[in-house]
């Protein structure tokens, strides 16, 4: 079969490059139709050919490529990312949905909690990993007590930048570190911003890693932690993370990790390390997807 992969550029090229590498049965190949002309040329003229079209990053609406798809009656598979889902659900509430689209489009997504927000916009989706997660490192043992966590730069306050201060202020002793940004105003003295860095290399010298932005997916910074076992606090709940509720609760979580480590009691979370390689290794990623493009 000739599938083709459109949507997002990064993951696009990355999978493609994998599962052509990894199924010899069939032929995968990557067409940029967000941002190049010539690839929206090519696309449509290999459409007549092309058995599959799956785009990673998803959509209820009209959309150039897909409605090409659906002109040939290709079978089509969209894979929701990111902040796909918020657009889908303001798209459905101003009724700007396309559906025939969505009864064509067999939809994936990443994690349960973004299934359990498209069902409430009547949009059915099965449960699969996007991306196949290698970087599998030796964790470091924890010798000092440090918090890592990532904020894009000018959006702080998504990624719950106050929280953290918060929390920063009320634990003064303990040094917190912000990668991705290189600054931010009126920070307490125990908070450094690191810019752009190797989150792995940062993650091993850290023993708590946090995330708590305001909508996610599945942040790709939370497997990076939970692959080195390091103690993850996640305002979602996944597994093996910390989850938190709010405020209050991260902090009286976070206090009871300050007192298991000053006690020498925590240590690397081997069953989190494990349950990662289980679930993102290639040949459990890359079957689950090859299963549902060419089933």
């Amino acid at each position: 079969m000739f599938i083709a992969l459109i949507g997002n550029t990064h993951f696009g090229l990355i999978l493609t490059k994998q599962l052509n590498e990894y199924d010899t049965n069939n032929s995968y190949k990557f067409y940029n139709t967000n941002e190049s002309k010539l690839d929206k040329i090519k696309f449509a003229l290999n459409l007549p050919f092309i058995d599959v079209v799956y785009s990673i990053s998803a959509s209820i609406r009209d959309g150039g490529a897909l409605n090409l798809a659906l002109k040939f009656n290709k079978k089509v598979v969209q894979h929701f990312i990111g902040s796909d889902v918020l657009s889908a659900q303001i798209d459905f509430k101003n009724k700007n949905i396309n559906q025939k689209l969505i009864e064509h489009s067999h939809y994936l997504c990443e994690v349960n909690w973004i299934q359990d927000e498209l069902n409430e916009i009547n949009i059915s989706s099965e449960v699969k990993a996007l991306m196949v997660y290698e970087k599998f490192l030796k964790p470091k043992l924890f010798k000092e007590f440090s918090v890592l966590t990532y904020m894009g730069k000018g959006k702080e306050q998504f990624y719950g930048i106050e929280d953290f201060i918060k929390l920063a202020q009320d634990f003064p002793t303990i040094q917190f570190k912000i990668a991705g940004i290189e600054s931010y105003v009126n920070l307490p003295e125990n908070i450094r911003c690191l810019g752009w860095i190797d989150m792995m290399d940062e993650l091993q010298n850290s023993t708590v890693f946090i995330r708590n932005a305001k909508h996610d997916g599945l942040g790709f910074s939370v497997i990076e932690a939970l692959s080195l076992g390091r103690v993850t606090f996640y305002n979602y709940d996944f597994p093996y993370v910390n989850y938190f509720e709010d405020y209050n609760d991260l902090k009286k979580q976070f206090g009871y990790c300050v007192d298991e480590f000053r006690g020498s009691k925590l240590t690397v979370n081997d069953e989190a390390i494990e349950y990662i390689k289980k679930i993102f290794n290639k040949e459990k990623v890359l079957n689950d997807l090859i299963e549902v493009l060419t089933k």
